[in-house]
């Protein structure tokens, strides 16, 4: 049997390895994007007074912007939720069919051989499930934080409004 990469068995290694690190990388960006959301709340409330001085559009354009960002990344974590389970899967079935070919036509275990060593052909599999759930969890925080944030947006533009204020 030939050697996996990271216990990993077939051509899956590096693009399963390579959506791990997209997943971390854009998990860790969407988190400190609303750590930095929150330090900055009383700098945006004045930059939407401000804007909202010039007139509905500018204040507008700067809601659409920030729609934009909080959006980032969210296309990739979706594919990654259902991409990350299926390259698991091809992984495991070129390992198990590797394995199944190293035993010959008898399909007998060599002697002292370990089956430890055989059921790496799983690792991949399970690789692909826990990029789908650290990407799915971070999709579906990001889009309730989002949503959290538009609609504080909202209330705040209703409420000047309500006011009077421009």
């Amino acid at each position: 049997m030939s050697a996996p990469f990271l216990g990993i068995y077939g051509p899956v290694a590096v693009p399963l390895i390579l959506l791990s690190i997209a997943v971390l990388t854009v998990g860790f960006d969407r988190w400190r994007y609303w750590v930095l959301w929150w330090r900055h709340r009383e700098s945006r409330t004045l930059l939407c007074t401000r804007l909202a001085e010039r007139g509905p559009a500018a204040l507008e354009h700067q809601f659409d912007a920030w729609e934009r960002e909080m959006r980032y990344g969210e296309p990739l974590l979706h594919a990654a939720s259902v991409i990350g389970p299926l390259l698991g899967l091809v992984g495991t079935v070129i390992g198990l069919m590797r394995v199944l070919a190293s035993l010959g036509p008898q399909l007998l275990v060599p002697a002292g051989a370990s089956l430890r060593s055989y059921g790496m052909v799983l690792t991949s599999t399970a690789l692909g499930l826990t990029v789908s759930v650290i990407a799915t969890t971070c999709l579906f925080a990001n889009q309730a934080l989002r949503q959290w944030q538009r609609e504080r947006l909202d209330r705040w533009r209703q409420r000047r409004l309500e006011a009077g204020l421009p």
